[in-house]
């Protein structure tokens, strides 16, 4: 009850300062909502009325404390409002907090008190009635009272936290376990990993106050930090510290921690003995240069990505000369991607030069993608592709386009279809993955099924009737009379009539309701459809269950 104390003592000073001047002014008297409270509904207009002329109009009251509070509420306002909740929040016992919750709806600050409270007085009696909710129909608001109770309870009692989550394991979700590992991170972090690993919730990452939790760990002893965290099974979790942990090592003794991570295989290896050359990289670059070019060359070949990376971001032009000078293969093809994300970083147009100027190789052709990820929109996001990066694109070698591609088109399909449709359209076939076209021609079609057909029957012959029957399809699947009457009127030599008709039972064969629509077509089209679902790749079961409706 301290911090809500606390938090009182604030509130009834700034309600009494308020009305204080207010008073000095003369002007009106001060108000529930001019004292910054939430405002009551008058006793007589309120659905609930716990009293009325000194009757209890409550029979067989589930709590007597709530009831009276409710009655006082509807008598006060100002800071003799928030005394009687104080006094009741004081009083109240597992029974009485889910009328002391519903009373204090309308007002956040009241919620707050009272789901702390109630996790101070009976948290098991709270994660009871959550795991219920569900079943019982209960009107709690389960997410917003588990997210006070996840965050508190197994910092005050982690031993009966644990227990009760264990107990119903079966029935919680991932994330409430998830809630109750990461509550003590701060206080407990090997046993929040080891809880996380148990309970299969280290797949979500760390925020910025576990991050913190896991650098303050480190401090401490970071060679136990890091063998701790390489004990532990693969996950997201440790993936997304591992690196904190190499951050922090190089502060303290980056040839330490280098000489530890590089003597470690794996992935999990790698990152930790990444992060700690970037680290030391960042604060004294010469030194993590000199220590890299005395290393052996596997050494050399694994961590001259995170050097260089840091080091495009200060010095490009040294950058590129050290990889010049120590490395080569495959070694200077990561490296150069490494520099390239390093300078991508700091200078985006400038590392685009800088990757435009390079003769065709595979070095070049990582760094592009680097890049291109760096400067296309993400999905689904709502920026367009700027013409100069599309302009970029285009400058490139066929074997740089097609990598490119073949890890932005998704992107920067969802985001900007017309784009990227624009560019194809452009661009030699043997520069674009086979998959880029039908995945545009399907965007096209959920914005406008007409400039999408119109603009799948323009691609290269042997393209076009693969990127039109996945429009066509993605048209069937929204609107399938429309869509089927459009495709009976092409002429019967049409090559677009069974290319199109094939895509739309490819994709048919996935939908939920695919045995009714399947059975409504006509003699001849369930004819084709049976021979088109006798040759895809499906599980037997579905396979058999579509045939049957053919018959």
């Amino acid at each position: 009850m301290k911090a809500i104390y606390n938090l009182l003592i604030i509130i009834i000073g700034a309600v009494v300062g308020l009305a204080v001047g207010f008073a000095l002014r003369g002007k009106q008297p001060a108000t529930a909502e001019s004292n910054g409270m939430t405002a009551t509904t008058p006793a007589e207009k309120r659905p609930t009325v716990a009293f009325n002329n000194g009757a209890s109009l409550r029979i067989n009251d589930d709590s007597p404390l709530a009831t009276k509070l409710e009655h006082d509420l509807s008598m006060s306002s100002g800071v003799t409002r928030w005394l009687y909740w104080l006094d009741a929040l004081e009083k109240a016992k597992p029974g009485d907090f889910p009328r002391l919750f519903q009373l204090a709806q309308g007002n956040p600050t009241a919620r707050r008190f009272v789901a702390a409270r109630w996790v101070e007085v009976a948290p098991r009696h709270l994660f009871d009635l959550l795991l219920a909710a569900p079943r019982s129909g209960s009107a709690l608001p389960v997410n917003e009272l588990a997210s006070v109770l996840f965050s508190e309870w197994p910092k005050r009692d982690p031993d009966a936290a644990i227990a009760a989550v264990n107990k119903a394991e079966h029935a919680l979700g991932r994330d409430w376990r998830f809630d109750v590992a990461y509550a003590l991170v701060d206080k407990d972090i090997e046993r929040a990993f080891r809880l996380m690993a148990d309970w299969h919730a280290d797949d979500i990452g760390f925020g910025p106050s576990g991050i913190a939790a896991v650098s303050k760990w480190t401090r401490a002893d970071p060679r136990h930090a890091a063998e701790f965290l390489l004990g532990q099974p693969p996950s997201h979790a440790v993936e997304s510290t591992i690196e904190t942990v190499g951050q922090e090592w190089a502060k303290i003794d980056p040839a330490a921690a280098l000489e530890f991570a590089t003597g470690k295989p794996g992935e999990l290896g790698s990152m930790l003995a990444a992060s700690a050359m970037k680290a030391w990289a960042a604060k004294n670059l010469n030194e993590a240069a000199d220590w890299l070019a005395t290393a052996d060359e596997r050494t050399r070949n694994r961590l001259s990505p995170a050097l260089v990376e840091a080091w495009a971001r200060k010095d490009l032009t040294g950058a590129m000369t050290w990889c010049a000078e120590n490395l080569s293969g495959t070694s200077l093809t990561r490296a150069i991607a490494g520099l390239a994300k390093g300078a991508a970083e700091k200078d985006l147009n400038g590392a685009a030069s800088l990757v435009t100027g390079m003769d065709p190789s595979a070095a070049r052709t990582e760094a592009a993608v680097v890049v291109a990820k760096k400067w296309f929109p993400g999905f689904s996001s709502d920026k367009a592709a700027g013409a100069d990066a599309v302009g970029w694109i285009a400058s490139l070698d066929s074997d740089s386009v097609k990598r490119v591609l073949d890890e932005v088109s998704w992107s920067w399909a969802t985001s900007d279809a017309k784009s990227i449709a624009a560019f194809l359209t452009q661009s030699s076939s043997e520069q674009v993955p086979s998959y880029t076209y039908n995945l545009v021609a399907r965007e096209l079609a959920r914005k406008n099924i007409s400039e999408a057909l119109e603009w799948a029957n323009h691609l290269p012959d042997d393209r076009k009737l693969a990127a039109g029957g996945e429009a066509f399809a993605q048209w069937r699947s929204s609107q399938p009379e429309a869509a089927m009457k459009w495709l009976a009127d092409l002429p019967l030599n049409d090559t677009r009539r069974p290319a199109y008709f094939e895509s739309a039972i490819q994709s048919l064969a996935y939908h939920p309701q695919a045995a009714d629509q399947l059975a409504a077509m006509s003699v001849s089209e369930r004819a084709t459809a049976r021979s088109v679902i006798q040759r895809m790749e499906l599980p037997q079961d579905r396979r058999s269950s579509l045939l049957a409706a053919l018959k």
